[in-house]
């Protein structure tokens, strides 16, 4: 069963209930990539993101283009799409919202400043992913406006912005312009350009070449990522490392010297159990470096995706079903655990082999 018709499966009643048969049809590892627990965690956070959405389109109270971008592409993991599944009419409530805060510009953004409510380049960079994905996604967005502009031109003018944003160093900053760097801003924005290119949407190779520098200066001796290129101490933390794994993986640089550093440290944070007060943000990146990376060595995927796993499944609010812990209302750990959880369903492009 091929991924088109899974969507068209899951239209009618939702994928929940039908992802651990399906899955399992279409490929079998050394240990389960789907559990029972998981697919109902999966379920009852994907209701908590509906429940939290707001007749704007809106997830969250603050940093919305952020969440909705997360949220967004929460139910688009799920199999639901603007027309089909349990999530039509979130999925499409919040695209509609995404587009309403593309600026001509291209820069996705609430109008607010951050401290203000505003998401600055981290919610640009989910919202670039999100309609990016979503054009990958579903063959209806881009038959259909859904506003006053098509999602293929907000995209291209959002990957416009992104590359004018980028600092000379190869990296991106808080705000849209070239004046600074940092590794949080960076992934989302190399994320959301993978994705965007994968539509056919172009990119350019400066920006690319610039960045895999950027990544490369930024590994320690340790293989862990510094928050910042230049940044003195020698050692990054856990959610950096696992954003930088990602990056690595995004420009695919999976057998380079640093990208290997990169994930042995990464393990090493995994294994540890650590938390950092980034918990959904670490998760969020490890989760996805793991998948990514297990082509270079498959116990990254074995061994390392079931303790994050593990981790997310436990922190779970039994009561609501989301991840309320995240200092966000929830709105940022719902939308990060259920992507996570939903990374072996296939169903995200980039959440495809």
């Amino acid at each position: 069963m091929n991924r088109r018709q899974f969507l068209a499966l899951g239209a009618s009643a939702g994928c929940a209930a039908y992802l651990p048969e399906v899955y399992g049809q279409e490929k079998t590892t050394s240990f389960s990539e789907v559990t029972d627990e998981q697919v109902k965690a999966v379920g009852k956070g994907l209701d908590w993101l509906a429940r939290n959405q707001g007749r704007s389109g809106a997830v969250g109270t603050t940093c919305q283009v952020a969440f909705t971008g997360l949220a967004g592409l929460a139910w688009l993991a799920g199999g639901s799409t603007p027309t089909r599944g349990k999530y039509a009419s979130n999925v499409k409530n919040a695209l509609r919202f995404m587009l309403r805060c593309t600026a001509k510009s291209g820069y996705i953004n609430e109008a607010a400043g951050r401290g203000l409510g505003g998401s600055g380049m981290h919610g640009h960079g989910y919202g670039l992913l999100f309609l990016a994905e979503a054009m990958g996604t579903c063959t209806e967005v881009q038959e259909d406006a859904l506003a006053d502009e098509s999602i293929k031109d907000a995209v291209a003018r959002a990957v416009k912005l992104t590359e004018k944003s980028q600092d000379p160093s190869g990296g991106w900053y808080y705000e849209p312009n070239p004046g600074g760097h940092e590794g949080s801003i960076t992934v989302t924005q190399v994320e959301a350009l993978r994705a965007a290119r994968n539509t056919g949407i172009a990119v350019s190779k400066t920006t690319i070449d610039k960045g895999c520098s950027y990544i490369k200066k930024s590994t320690c001796a340790d293989g862990t990522i510094m928050y910042s290129l230049g940044q003195g101490g020698g050692r990054g933390s856990y959610a950096l490392t696992a954003a930088g794994a990602c990056v690595y993986a995004m420009y695919g640089l999976y057998d380079s010297k640093e990208a290997k550093l990169c994930m042995d440290a990464l393990m090493r944070f995994i294994k540890q159990g650590q938390s950092n007060g980034f918990d959904s943000y670490s998760h969020l990146y490890a989760g996805q470096a793991c998948f990514y990376m297990k082509g270079q060595n498959e116990k990254f995927w074995t061994e390392g995706y079931p303790m994050v796993r593990k981790a997310l499944l436990s922190s779970q609010d039994k009561g609501s079903g989301g991840w309320i812990q995240d200092s966000y209302g929830g709105a940022f750990g719902t939308a990060c655990a259920c992507l996570v959880l939903q990374i072996p369903f296939r169903l995200l492009p980039i959440f495809q082999d």
